[in-house]
């Protein structure tokens, strides 16, 4: 969530162009992102969940 605003901090209107390419991306690959992370945020809320049943 940091990395747009240190670019465009550093950057300035310059960031632009790649602020836009990022969301151009994050659009077109939205689905492969979801079924990458989806998992893995549902894996760590069982892991949390059994080491907390456990102690």
């Amino acid at each position: 969530m940091l990395a747009p605003l240190g670019v465009y901090l550093v950057m300035g209107e310059r960031a632009k162009n790649v602020l836009g390419n990022w969301r151009d991306w994050a659009v077109q690959h939205n689905v492969a992102v979801m079924a990458v992370l989806s998992p893995v945020l549902g894996l760590k809320l069982v892991g949390d969940g059994v080491s907390i049943l456990a102690s």
